[in-house]
């Protein structure tokens, strides 16, 4: 298996249609799952969910609260 088929997502793979997928394709789908179910089998809960990702509303949230800090606006009124 060649460096660019290791790096090939499984979720992109499978986002695909099946009918166009190549047996090399396959052969990485089947690779990524037997791997998964070796974790899930060692009994690792977060075997095969895909990593969790954050939003551009959190980051830029969280940008603005890092220049911003926490602003109290009790004394304004």
């Amino acid at each position: 298996m060649s460096d660019i088929d290791a790096k090939q997502d499984i979720a992109e793979l499978f986002a695909r249609d099946p009918l166009d997928l190549s047996k090399q394709d396959l052969t990485v789908i089947v690779e990524k799952l037997r791997a998964q179910r070796v974790r899930f089998a060692a009994g690792f809960a977060d075997a095969g969910t895909p990593a969790s990702r954050v939003s551009k509303a959190s980051k830029a949230q969280a940008a603005a609260t890092k220049i911003t800090g926490e602003i109290d606006l009790g004394g304004l009124l």
